[in-house]
């Protein structure tokens, strides 16, 4: 009897086992699902803060496992769990956060891959934590953020693209590659836009195959349309103006579509974000700057539609403060210099509030700021450049407080900020005072060693204007031997900042007008010539073609004063008379820039007296 009993109570006991194991598989599966899909559903759909609770109580649930109980199945969702808590915080501007639920999901996936799981699962997994993990190195501006969205491409790779790859290594594949396309064209440089370029084609391409085009995948098409995005905007950066307007045109039409069949994809809306913007910038280097403030203002419009669906969500704001930039510079070059100043601040003002979102924020609120400073004081108002110098003091020393021992970012705001103190004291003509402070701004920017590509363009934009200011500087105190040498400073940063686009080619061409003037100035006319003829060509290219930039005719009346200046023996006279129908006719607030005055008084005197 007590062996028969036995073996009953053996037998129940199997069952309950069995029983019991079934649950927790299915509960394995339905936290699978629940880290994974319905994650990026909601990711895509659901409010940020709503997502970071959800993922928490997975998290949660991870952690109150008993360590029996963790099988290879429960690291990876938690894994997973964590890495879109990480995104989410990361996204509301808890960066300490992100970066302690990264880590541990990093140490969990390395566990598994220690102990021999080479699975497809673990190695999305893995590569989607280190993806987010750019991310976050992104917004603390660390110097490894290339290298790590080139990893998270490099694990992902193999498993995407071999033969009957799955969807979901593919999935993740395209939104690495959109990332690693990000990054290099963040780091400023040429060869970087070309790899961006690439990088963004192929996460097209292979959104493609997976029926983006089709709309038979609407999270394929989506993505298709976050690359296109980004892509528009290397290949503006590039110069392939008419490509990046095409590629633009098509993915903002295709995220249109997947907009029409799920309103409010978060996703689809950030690409036309992006996409306005960069078709902005396509419209200025088209010089039709009133095209561009359309494009500007759609993108004001999308970003105020994601703030409404995510009020604290640190690249919305971001974005927003990038299309109030895109509106203020076309403002600007269309000639509605307040107008354009107005808008500026609304863009310092969004920057300031994305700055909890980390240093990139901080530095580039600072760069902004130091823009409107020179906006304002171009447009002879004084007291409103110093008003929004002042506003940056908090925020450095904030800056100072939360950055690592040995950041840059602290140098480089606080550089930004003398550079608009410059711009302050250069257009009330102290000019005495601008070169000794541009002088020790620019040792102090040539000393910085960068730590990320962002800081290298970062470091190469501040020793572009800072040695433009001193030059003009240093030529209007008739020192011309020190203007030469900073004006080829000038030429040189500027240069490598990128050389293909309109703009690039504008900012360079200036730069050559006033070394021509100098080296006219110090007796070589010949080199002057031959520097400032291209100039001129170039120019009268785009007046040929100019469409509502009112920028443009300044510009090339400066190139014909300074070819004037290379050429007094010879055909200098229509030349300064071209030079003044032209600043007689420029738009009147542009007219009532210093900048202009000041050329327009050049050449009053040269046509006087020749």
């Amino acid at each position: 009897l007590s062996s028969g009993r036995a073996q009953r109570a053996e037998a129940e006991a199997q069952q309950s086992r069995a029983m019991a194991e079934q649950a927790r598989g299915q509960a394995e599966h339905l936290v699978a699902y629940l880290s994974d899909d319905f994650a990026r559903e909601l990711e895509s759909f659901g409010r940020l803060d709503v997502l970071a609770e959800f993922s928490q109580r997975q998290i949660d649930y991870f952690h109150a496992l008993p360590p029996v109980l963790r099988g290879p199945e429960s690291l990876r969702n938690a894994a997973l769990a964590l890495v879109y808590h990480a995104s989410a915080l990361r996204t509301l501007g808890n960066l300490k956060g992100a970066s302690a639920n990264i880590d541990e999901a990093m140490r969990l996936l390395d566990k598994l891959r220690g102990g021999g799981d080479h699975s497809e699962a673990t190695t999305i997994a893995l590569g989607r934590a280190v993806f987010v993990k750019g991310r976050i190195l992104n917004s603390e501006e660390e110097p490894a953020q290339l290298p790590v969205a080139q990893q998270a491409v490099d694990i992902l790779r193999p498993i995407a693209t071999r033969a009957n790859a799955s969807i979901a290594a593919q999935r993740t594949y395209v939104q690495a590659l959109t990332r690693l396309g990000f990054e290099q064209d963040n780091a400023g440089r040429n060869e970087e836009y070309e790899a961006g370029v690439r990088s963004e084609q192929e996460a097209q391409r292979i959104a493609t195959a997976l029926g983006a085009r089709d709309l038979s995948n609407l999270d394929m098409a989506a993505e298709y349309a976050e690359a296109g995005a980004w892509l528009t905007q290397g290949l503006a950066s590039l110069g392939r103006n008419d490509e990046a307007r095409r590629v633009g045109e098509d993915s903002d039409a295709l995220a249109d579509r997947v907009l029409e069949r799920r309103p409010g994809y978060r996703l689809a809306l950030h690409a036309e974000q992006v996409i306005d913007s960069g078709l902005a910038a396509v419209a200025v280097n088209d010089l039709d700057p009133l095209e561009a403030v359309r494009f500007g203002e759609r993108a004001e419009q999308v970003s105020l539609t994601l703030l409404k669906l995510d009020p604290g969500n640190v690249v919305s704001i971001n974005n927003l403060g990038a299309a109030h930039g895109s509106i203020s510079n076309a403002l600007w070059q269309a000639g509605r210099l307040r107008q354009a100043n107005a808008v500026t601040l609304q863009a310092v003002d969004d920057f300031g509030r994305a700055t909890v979102g980390g240093a990139t924020f901080f530095m580039t609120r600072a760069f902004n700021m130091a823009g409107a400073a020179f906006a304002d004081a171009q447009s002879g108002d004084s007291v409103a450049a110093e008003a929004v110098l002042a506003t940056g003091a908090p925020y450095l020393a904030k800056l100072r407080r939360i950055a690592p021992p040995g950041s840059n970012a602290p140098i480089i705001a606080e550089l930004a900020g003398k550079l608009g103190t410059t711009a302050v004291l250069y257009y009330r003509g102290d000019l005495a005072a601008v070169r000794t402070q541009q002088t020790d701004n620019l040792r102090q920017l040539e000393a910085l060693v960068p730590h990320s590509g962002f800081e290298t363009a970062q470091r190469h934009g501040g020793l572009y204007y800072a040695s433009v200011v001193l030059g003009w500087t240093q030529y209007r105190l008739g020192d011309f031997a020190a203007a030469e040498r900073t004006l080829r400073l000038a030429s040189a940063e500027r240069s490598a900042m990128g050389d293909k686009a309109v703009p690039d080619r504008r900012d360079l061409g200036a730069v050559s007008t006033w070394l021509a003037m100098t080296l006219a100035r110090e007796g070589r006319t010949a080199e002057a010539a031959r520097i400032i003829a291209p100039v001129v060509g170039f120019q009268r290219q785009l007046a040929a073609r100019n469409r509502s930039d009112r920028w443009q005719p300044v510009e090339l009346a400066a190139a014909l004063y300074a070819q004037a200046l290379a050429d007094q023996a010879h055909g200098a006279a229509p030349l300064l008379r071209e030079a003044q129908t032209l600043l007689g006719g420029v738009a009147p607030e542009v007219a009532a820039a210093r900048d202009v005055q000041l050329w327009r008084a050049w050449v009053r005197q040269a046509v006087r007296n020749p």
